[in-house]
């Protein structure tokens, strides 16, 4: 005949209060740091702001839902993608350069009356403008594509 397992339970080990204090002791700094930024949160509104968030949670993540399902939000989200993928595709240098560029034009055109036409029409003949235009014009066309 079968013999029955005896139960044998884990010690529980040290009374709850003594846990307590045994982990006030060994984490003093941690707890002090941890009540310090509970109170950075309570300072700022952060707490009631996530109190808030979790009593309407079920309402809140309705209202989400239906506004992330919209047409415009999908379409606003995959045009945010697309906008990302194009930045990232820009090496930096280029990126830096035409800021540089455009903060000094602008600064320079502040200080000086409008360039001529004639002037204008020399700089566009530049190798750097003619390749600009043409990046330009490959922008138009793929706009005019898509329309």
């Amino acid at each position: 005949m079968a013999q029955p397992i005896p139960l044998t339970l884990a010690p529980k080990g040290a009374d709850p209060a003594e846990r307590l204090e045994d982990a006030l002791h060994k984490h003093t700094d941690a707890i002090v740091s941890a009540l310090e930024l509970l109170q950075l949160l309570h300072d700022r509104g952060v707490l009631d702001l996530l109190r808030g968030l979790v009593g309407a949670g079920d309402h809140l993540a309705g209202i989400l839902t239906a506004a992330a399902g919209a047409p415009e939000s999908l379409r606003g989200m995959r045009n945010f993608i697309l906008l990302t993928k194009f930045f990232t595709s820009i090496p930096p240098e280029v990126l830096e350069s035409l800021v540089r560029t455009a903060v000094a034009g602008a600064e320079r055109e502040k200080a000086h009356q409008a360039p001529g036409l004639l002037q204008l029409l020399r700089r566009a003949g530049s190798e750097n403008s003619r390749h600009a235009m043409a990046v330009t014009l490959d922008l138009l066309e793929s706009v005019g594509k898509a329309l």
